[in-house]
């Protein structure tokens, strides 16, 4: 059964979408910073896919901490623009699960960002680091 939802989660996808807004935008594209909120909510929305709330984990006192993020930006998004958030898993061990996003225009389908964003699952209280493995099987 573990094996199961190991293999579910690993080839699960999900797509999210965003309409740029004006407050989004410096100088008339997207600002760089606002990648970061349209890939977290790419996050929040594959982990509710996989039925696993963000929200009841963090209601638990269990959150997922960045460890590490790379980003290659290649086309901008601008006001108005409708954006798709591509999330995947890349893998998963027992301290970190690495995510892929990948960000596009609706209307054209040109990339704007690659994203591979390292997460941990932490006890918030104790700040200790769960399995990440373990951590999943059992949520999910």
């Amino acid at each position: 059964m573990e094996e199961r939802i190991l293999n579910k989660i690993l080839s699960a996808k999900d797509s999210f979408e965003i309409k740029v807004r004006f407050n989004d935008t410096y100088h008339g594209d997207v600002h760089f910073k606002n990648y970061l909120d349209y890939f977290n909510d790419g996050f929040i929305s594959f982990m509710k896919d996989i039925e696993n709330p963000v929200e009841s984990a963090v209601s638990s006192g269990i959150i997922f901490p960045v460890k590490n993020i790379n980003i290659k930006y290649e086309n901008p998004a601008t006001f108005g623009d409708h954006v798709i958030v591509e999330t995947k898993i890349k893998e998963i061990d027992e301290n970190s699960i690495t995510f892929l996003h990948k960000i596009y225009r609706e209307s054209d389908k040109a990339i704007l960002a690659n994203v591979e964003c390292v997460r941990s699952v932490m006890e918030l209280e104790s700040k200790k680091l769960l399995d990440v493995k373990k951590f999943f099987i059992d949520f999910v």
